[in-house]
């Protein structure tokens, strides 16, 4: 099985009680010129229930919890230790390094598309930055929202299901692929709504990123096997 094949693998996410709208979750994964490796965490949404001339406006995520595995985040912000480490802040607006840093670093986001790192993000008191990028299980239903709403927080055009907004970004050191860091699941809910209404709708998941243990990719060919036997 090659990495790519993996990688599609690890990307593919379950989503459950899902709302009109809301989907699912999904991880784009791609290597930076820097050599890291940086997923992009969606949520996708589809036109169910979307009036025309209207679009889905992204309200928060909470509830965030690490379900199995290691993010391993890696971070690159402004700010650092008496080592001369980065601290480990998901809040966009503590890196002021430039857009080299901001693609190596990991963040969360609640604006558009979200490719770029802008201030626009406020944390829950609940949300423990080492927490959580470190202990999985222990994320203390984490969340964060819009600090300023309005048309930013829109969700754009794009994705498959046509509507993504992105919520995190994970960058791990080097390539996962190959420097043996394993596969990583998140779940969390997030809140939304219709454009010029009131009324919340929501919509919960997993994500997944990186490359599955051995025993998960033979599970999954196994699964495969018999889902050709039984056709």
């Amino acid at each position: 099985m090659n990495a790519y094949f993996v990688s599609s693998l690890a990307a593919v996410v379950a989503a459950s009680a899902a709302s009109a709208g809301f989907t699912n979750f999904t991880a784009d994964r791609v290597i930076t010129a820097a050599g890291n490796t940086q997923y992009s965490i969606y949520a996708n949404f589809d036109s169910v229930g979307l009036p025309t001339g209207k679009s889905w406006v992204f309200l928060n995520a909470f509830n965030y919890n690490g379900v199995s595995g290691s993010m391993n985040a890696r971070h690159q912000d402004a700010a650092e230790d008496a080592d001369g480490n980065p601290s480990s802040s998901w809040n966009p607006s503590v890196n002021l390094l430039g857009s080299a840093a901001r693609d190596n670093d990991s963040w969360v986001t609640a604006s558009g598309l979200g490719t770029s790192a802008g201030g626009d993000v406020s944390l829950d008191p609940s949300f423990n930055n080492t927490i959580f990028d470190r202990i999985v299980g222990t994320g203390g239903g984490a969340g964060w929202f819009d600090a300023t709403p309005g048309t930013q927080n829109l969700v754009a055009a794009g994705g498959a299901s046509g509507f993504r907004i992105k919520l995190i970004q994970i960058v791990r050191a080097g390539d996962d692929s190959t420097n043996g860091m394993l596969d990583y699941i998140g779940s969390m809910t997030i809140t939304y709504k219709v454009q010029d209404t009131s009324a919340p709708l929501s919509g919960s998941g997993q994500f997944s990123i990186g490359v599955p243990a051995p025993g998960a990719v033979a599970l999954a060919g196994l699964a495969g096997l018999t889902g050709r036997r039984r056709r």
